[in-house]
């Protein structure tokens, strides 16, 4: 059999092409019928017997319950169906197709375009010899007909052979009336078995023909409240004023972290509001159907997230010279971690500088929850980061990509990426204004640590590399990297992104207050501490368990990620009571960093 090659070039991509849901690419397909996926599968039953058309009328529909007309109504008899082309022998069970059927079903649209209205009565079909009936006679309750999903049902359970098919016409309570007309076919096949493609007697819209659309009622009051491919319920706004970080994100924090809501009736850039937290509250701003019906062209497209009104223009790629060997990649990565691990101790640590918002008046207390809040995240990603980019080393050493173990990289960096280039020596500092323009700096994109993922992306996306190692294990000419290794990679420049933007945010709140507001007292504690001692203990246990996890890889080894958790929460814990002293953590209490054939490694002095 003939593979399919797609002529849409977006499905065939091998990358996320901007612009194009994820439910574009072929392998995105969900076997599911509900309103807000990509196709209806219901509409392909409508099709089941060549030549005729079919809706099931359900329950819900008011003059159906009331007259008794549910069930499968005949609705168009479609004398073009490609499957009515003279074809002796090669249908399903070796079913004859052609002029018999055709002859009987021009009879039938005859009566049709008169106007008669015909309703699906019985069908039949053998299963191994035995006569098998779905007869939508015996499809009655208490003499009235089932429901149209429940036919709809009956008819999904049909197998690709023979099946006779009756149909009738109903009185005003819903019993058959008239002659009955029967009709022998073949249940489709609704895909091409050679090529796999949909059936041509779909026209062109009709597996989507029921979905929500912006016309539709249905597309503002669907109760499934789940649209995979055509309608955000939040989105982030537009930038103001155009000026957009290189990642894409609006540059002004606000904007880029303040959720709105797509059916917003203000479009004005004054509407901007952010989204409540239920869909009651939030309806009174959406439009109403009327104004859906008739303004619905001005709800914006979205792309990377936030709403674009104009033109839309792909930011240049980031560029940077790929690492020459997989050797190299794993010292950079290493490198980095150590970058990731300091970085967690310095959020950390100012996040306890923070004072608790409890008992404060308001608007202070929010603002306080609010900072503690977006710092907590932002060291909890960076925990993330470590988290990808051990993985990436295990992958490569599992891979056989290098021949020597690089372990867990625990390493913690004595120096950290500073504004222009410049590094200043790692320290555990309350947030004050300068410390929070450092880790701005630290994060902001194309910068210190987001543009040093740059060339691991790069190295990642392209051919593997020889470099000058005689230990390096020999690859294959043009063999690639896993693809899910620069997958990870990705996501880190992502997300460090997200943390430039929030720091930004936290910039803004903290910026009203004066530092004495919203700074504690906190200074590094002294290891002789009991408490002190106590929370280095428990950092202590959390590097021990990650180094036994990250060296292995293992999926089996979680006790040792649920073993770090736990002393995570004994470490925060602490942290915290010491705070209230006034006392922070001294992370960096016998930590030292030493080269071996490149590679950082974590010891305790």
């Amino acid at each position: 059999m003939d593979k399919v090659f797609p002529r849409n070039l977006t499905a065939r991509a091998s990358m996320l092409v901007v612009g194009n849901p994820a439910v574009s690419r072929l392998e995105s397909g969900v076997g599911n019928c509900y309103p807000g996926l990509e196709f209806d599968h219901r509409n392909l039953d409508r099709r089941f017997f060549p030549g005729l058309v079919f809706n099931y009328v359900s329950q819900d529909d008011a003059l159906a319950a009331r007259d008794g007309l549910r069930g499968a109504k005949l609705v168009a008899v479609d004398m073009a169906d490609p499957e009515l082309a003279a074809r002796a022998g090669d249908g399903p069970a070796q079913v004859t197709r052609g002029a018999s059927l055709a002859s009987a079903l021009a009879d039938l649209r005859s009566g049709v375009e008169a106007g008669a209205t015909l309703y699906l009565e019985s069908v039949e079909q053998d299963s191994e010899g035995m006569p098998h009936s779905l007869g939508m006679r015996a499809a009655r309750e208490g003499g009235k007909p089932l429901d149209g999903l429940v036919v709809w049902r009956m008819i999904r359970g049909l197998r690709p052979a023979p099946v006779t098919v009756t149909l009738a016409a109903r009185d005003a309570a819903g019993a058959p009336a008239g002659n009955p007309v029967t009709l022998r076919g073949w249940r489709r096949l609704f895909t091409d078995p050679d090529t796999g493609v949909v059936s041509a007697a779909f026209k062109p819209g009709e597996l989507t023909q029921s979905l929500c659309s912006p016309w539709q009622h249905d597309f503002r009051d669907c109760s499934c409240t789940y649209w995979a491919s055509n309608h955000p319920d939040i989105v982030t706004g537009e930038p103001l004023d155009g000026a957009v970080l290189p990642g894409g994100r609006p540059a002004d924090p606000v904007v880029a972290n303040t959720p709105v809501d797509w059916l917003r009736s203000d479009r004005a850039a004054s509407g901007l509001a952010s989204a409540t937290s239920s869909r009651g509250a939030d309806r009174p701003f959406q439009m109403d159907h009327y104004e859906l019906n008739q303004r619905w062209q001005e709800l914006a497209p979205v792309l990377e997230g936030h709403e674009i009104s104009g033109m839309y223009e792909s930011r240049a790629a980031e560029s940077a010279n790929p690492l020459p060997s997989p050797h190299a990649l794993a010292d950079e990565l290493v490198r980095l971690a150590s970058l990731e691990h300091v970085l967690i101790l310095e959020y950390l640590y100012a996040y306890y500088s923070i004072r608790q918002p409890a008992g404060l008046a308001t608007p202070l207390d929010q603002d306080l929850a609010f900072a503690r809040h977006e710092l907590f995240l932002v060291a909890v990603s960076e925990m993330r980061h470590l988290r990808w980019v051990n993985q990436i080393l295990w992958q490569l050493e599992h891979a056989g990509l290098i021949a020597r173990r690089c372990g867990a990289a625990l390493g913690v960096a004595d120096f950290v990426p500073d504004t222009g280039g410049a590094m200043r020596p790692r320290s555990l500092r309350r947030l004050n204004r300068a410390t929070l323009a450092a880790f701005i700096a630290v994060e902001e994109p194309s910068g210190s640590i987001d543009g040093a993922y740059s060339a691991v992306v790069a190295t990642l996306k392209g051919p593997i590399g020889r470099g000058v190692h005689s230990d390096e294990p020999p690859v294959g000419l043009g063999a690639s990297y896993p693809t899910q290794l620069q997958q990870m990679a990705e996501m880190i420049v992502a997300d460090g992104m997200e943390h430039y933007s929030r720091f930004k945010e936290v910039e803004v709140v903290l910026k009203r207050l004066g530092e004495s507001a919203y700074l504690a007292d906190l200074a590094p504690g002294n290891s002789d501490d009991p408490a002190v001692a106590a929370a280095l203990a428990a950092y202590s246990g959390i590097l021990s368990c990650l180094e036994r996890a990250y060296s292995t890889g293992d999926v089996e080894e979680a006790r040792f990620i649920l073993e770090a958790r736990n002393s995570m929460m004994d470490l925060s814990r602490t942290a915290g009571e010491l705070a209230s002293r006034g006392i922070g953590v001294p992370f960096f209490v016998g930590l030292t960093e030493s080269g071996i054939l490149g590679i950082s490694v974590f010891s305790r002095t």
